[in-house]
């Protein structure tokens, strides 16, 4: 959607602004709503369910806003941040299953033209 690519596109300082725990909270529900129509992601259903309660969505606006400060970009219960391991995790274990099929088909090449290599020699030494 047009929102989070908006805010995502924002410079630093307007994120700091956009994030503060004051609006924050509402900024961040509203963020976290609408990335996980994007996305159906749990995780960011989980995050924006606890935007919803009054104490704990201030205290993720104020670690969002830590997170804007130090990194540049919304990271906790978010798809494509690191989430302390729960959805950072998943996205690098697909990049990690494609490397590995990759790595396999060429294993596979490698032991394919072994084996033609090996045939090739036999029928010389008869």
């Amino acid at each position: 959607m047009e929102f989070t690519k908006w805010v995502d596109e924002q410079s630093k300082a307007v994120k700091i602004l956009l994030f503060f725990p004051i609006w924050g909270w509402i900024f961040g529900f509203l963020y976290r709503l609408f990335k996980f129509i994007e996305t159906s992601d749990t995780a960011t259903l989980i995050g924006m369910i606890l935007f919803i309660i009054p104490f704990t969505g201030f205290i993720l606006s104020i670690v969002d806003l830590v997170f804007i400060i130090t990194e540049g970009k919304v990271k906790v219960l978010v798809v494509g941040g690191e989430n302390f391991g729960i959805n950072g995790t998943v996205s690098s274990n697909e990049e990690n299953k494609e490397e590995t099929k990759a790595e396999e088909t060429k294993t596979d090449d490698v032991i394919d033209a072994e084996v033609t290599e090996a045939k090739t020699d036999d029928t010389k030494t008869e």
